[in-house]
């Protein structure tokens, strides 16, 4: 049992609506049933049955009302509390992806502490997965990751695309090509990340889809994809922010673009959908966006 499916309920009741409670809980009528449904069957009972084009509560919905009620008014409190104990403050928190931190995050955040000398945002370097945990526990005002984000709990804004690379030795034949696809790993040794990172499933499903599984081992860090691509080991995959600082400090090594446009890098900027934004969280996303579009721009 979830604190949203509670909320969820109450709200049905109250509007006397599916429809109207999912516009109240920012999601979708579909996404509301489901949630509703799946917490009878974890109850093992129904909660409402239509009468007269009325929503009415079954004795096992007359029971966990009063009792949802209450736990949803103290979930709701305590969300406020510690919402207005960050404003308080004046702190942020925001999770970044590796390969973002020194393209964005810095820079937006010394231009807000221009803006708010008080306020400050506490940064955290993670892993995709990571990321998309902490916005959706609560313990990150948002996240910039990569994705695909497929959370319905989320919202997520465009930030960028850019372009995932092969790092390769240059004496490999491959590092000739002026861009790759993912058929041409099939004979590659590859050094893959973690499953945290979202590009290492898009990477196994593309092959897959292409017939072949491809040879690899695990790594966390771009620095050892170079180090394996300089010593012939393994080929790694980077994005190409982290490969063009990377190339500069590294001998015998070429970065290779994909050209298939599943393999871009496509990165957003995540918020959990029915948290109440705090005023200093508002402002810090503002001064994001506004960042991101200048340096982007230049």
């Amino acid at each position: 049992m979830e604190i949203k499916q509670l909320k969820y309920f109450v709200e049905a009741y109250r509007l006397q609506s599916f429809t109207e409670a999912a516009k109240q809980c920012i999601i979708t009528p579909q996404g509301l049933h489901v949630s509703i449904n799946r917490l009878e069957e974890e109850l093992g009972c129904r909660l409402f049955v239509r009468s007269g084009g009325r929503l009415e509560l079954t004795e096992a919905g007359e029971y966990l009302l009063p009792r949802a009620e209450e736990i949803v008014r103290i979930s709701t409190e305590a969300e406020d509390h510690f919402s207005r104990e960050a404003e308080k403050e004046g702190l942020v928190s925001v999770f970044f992806v590796r390969g973002t931190v020194e393209l964005i995050a810095l820079p937006s955040i010394a231009r807000f502490k221009e803006i708010d000398p008080q306020a400050e945002v506490r940064l955290k370097v993670e892993q995709d997965l990571d990321c998309v945990q902490a916005v959706l526990s609560g313990q990150a005002d948002m996240a910039v990751c990569s994705g695909p984000i497929h959370s319905k709990e989320l919202s997520k804004k465009h930030l960028f695309t850019k372009k995932n690379m092969l790092v390769i030795n240059s004496s490999d034949p491959l590092a000739k090509r002026e861009s790759i696809s993912i058929e041409d790993l099939r004979s590659v040794h590859l050094a893959l990340p973690r499953e945290k990172m979202f590009v290492r499933n898009k990477v196994l499903e593309l092959c897959r889809k292409q017939g072949f599984e491809p040879e690899y081992i695990e790594n966390d860090e771009p620095r050892t994809a170079f180090n394996c691509a300089q010593i012939g080991l393994q080929a790694g995959i980077v994005n190409e922010v982290s490969a063009g600082k990377l190339l500069k400090d590294t001998d015998n090594v070429s970065i290779i673009p994909f050209r298939d446009p599943e393999m871009n890098w496509e990165v957003f900027l995540i918020k959990k959908k029915d948290l109440q934004q705090t005023r200093l969280a508002k402002s810090y996303e503002t001064c994001l966006l506004q960042t991101t579009r200048k340096i982007l721009e230049r």
